[in-house]
């Protein structure tokens, strides 16, 4: 069992995540934007920009959850858990196709914020990182609707971004997400 996250280690991981969710919205909304304009891809469209909007209301969640001290300011503010990450959303974002970037959020992005909050769930301690929890298993649940299907042959851009986004060490590092593990 752990013993859950330090405020520290709470205050980094929701920072993280609150960047992640927020640059995944900006990143979404764009490609939605730029599909708009053709009406041919109206149905890739919506979807990318629904999960945009769900998205920045992941990060309005998690603001909420950050630790209400000021010893905690350095590690409060909304930063990429490592600058590898931000350049692989960099990349991943100059992708490409209508169809390909529909099946990127599905097949990469929504699976890899999925595996964030399932690993916040396992390693955090009901004892002191019960809200943490909760919000975890809701916005978890909130992105089951959104992820592609499962055994989907996936496309050479979704392989892709997955390679960019796991040699990048994920969306949150490993380290934030598994307490006790070395940076």
């Amino acid at each position: 069992m752990s013993r859950g996250y330090s405020v520290a280690q709470t205050a980094r991981l929701v920072g993280a995540l609150r960047w992640a969710c927020g640059r995944l919205s900006e990143m979404l909304e764009g490609w939605a934007a730029q599909e708009a304009g053709a009406p041919e891809h109206a149905e890739v469209a919506a979807p990318l920009s629904e999960l945009s909007r769900r998205l920045a209301s992941h990060r309005e969640a998690l603001d909420g959850l950050q630790p209400d001290s000021e010893l905690m300011a350095p590690w409060r503010q909304a930063a990429p858990a490592d600058e590898s990450v931000a350049a692989a959303l960099d990349e991943i974002a100059a992708s490409e196709g209508s169809v390909e970037r529909l099946d990127i959020a599905r097949n990469v992005l929504v699976p890899e914020l999925r595996r964030v909050y399932a690993e916040i769930r396992e390693h955090a301690a009901p004892h002191c990182d019960g809200a943490l929890i909760s919000a975890a298993g809701s916005l978890g649940s909130d992105l089951d609707r959104q992820a592609g299907p499962a055994g989907a042959t996936q496309s050479g851009a979704v392989q892709a971004a997955a390679g960019v986004l796991f040699a990048a060490g994920g969306i949150v590092e490993r380290s934030l997400l598994r307490p006790g593990w070395p940076a």
